[in-house]
């Protein structure tokens, strides 16, 4: 392998980090790498990579054993191999990921591509809200060390890629059943999640952030007065990012101690490295 071209979906932060490590651990392997936001790009700049790429990545992160919809779509657009290409899937998660990367890989493996390692890399989580409370995201120590234990399986990701060595997670029957259960209802947890998109009046300083940072660009601006409208993906980027947590998902969260928000993957993220 001589060139891998990295393209991932990164709502707050973590499939970036994850993503960025694979690029440099690559470059340390004497493989040449690109790695790209699928925000930053058009269809034109995805036609001229694939072709002249030998091995593709692609990474985002797990939504109810699925991607999120900006990389669906990007999916749904991504060119047919030439059928001597390869691709490797991995999908970050904050709990149970079932079969997420393998059942995205059956996608690419319709397009002619040979799917060589399929895996699921724990990450912080994002999602604690008054109607879905999993754990609060920690943005401190806690994180650090998460990211620490994080990055030996990155390396033994990149160690499978360098060696072409198959290695596909999530392919068994307990993946599969956890993954169909959860991708039967995740349509209607991000409708329902979505719809309690509020601004707070006191709070928001319409600075633009939220609409400029926006995947999806749900965010519309009316006069002095912000909202949302039906295309949300649930990244949660709008309500982790506002500067002054202006944003909120159900009343409850207007209190940032009970509900604290994930400020990215240690203190060098910053947000604009997706989008631009």
């Amino acid at each position: 392998m001589k060139s891998c071209v990295i393209y991932y979906f990164s709502g707050t932060g973590n499939t970036w980090w994850v993503a960025t490590r694979i690029a440099e651990m690559l470059q340390e392997s004497k493989i040449q790498v690109s790695c790209y936001s699928i925000e930053t790009l058009m269809i034109e700049d995805v036609l001229t990579h694939v072709s002249e790429a030998d091995h593709i990545i692609l990474g985002f992160p797990v939504y109810g054993s699925t991607a999120p919809r900006p990389m669906m779509d990007f999916i749904h657009t991504f060119p047919l191999s030439n059928g001597q290409q390869t691709i490797s899937i991995f999908a970050t998660q904050a709990m149970a990921s079932g079969d997420t990367a393998w059942t995205i890989g059956q996608r690419f493996e319709q397009k002619a591509y040979t799917v060589q390692q399929t895996r699921h890399f724990r990450m912080m989580n994002n999602l604690h809200l008054p109607q879905f409370k999993f754990y609060p995201p920690k943005n401190d120590q806690r994180l650090d060390r998460l990211l620490a234990k994080t990055l030996p399986r990155v390396a033994g990701f990149v160690r499978e890629i360098v060696a072409e060595k198959k290695h596909l997670t999530g392919n068994n029957p307990l993946g599969h059943f956890l993954g169909g259960l959860q991708r039967r209802h995740i349509d209607t947890v991000i409708a329902k999640a979505s719809h309690e998109f509020r601004i707070s009046r006191k709070r928001c300083i319409l600075c633009g952030k939220c609409q400029r940072i926006c995947p999806t660009g749900n965010i519309m601006q009316r006069q002095n007065d912000l909202f949302f409208s039906d295309g949300c993906a649930l990244c949660l980027r709008c309500y982790s990012q506002c500067p002054t947590a202006a944003i909120l998902l159900g009343e409850g969260s207007e209190d940032v101690n009970k509900y604290p928000r994930y400020k990215g993957p240690g203190n060098g993220f910053n947000v604009e490295v997706l989008i631009k």
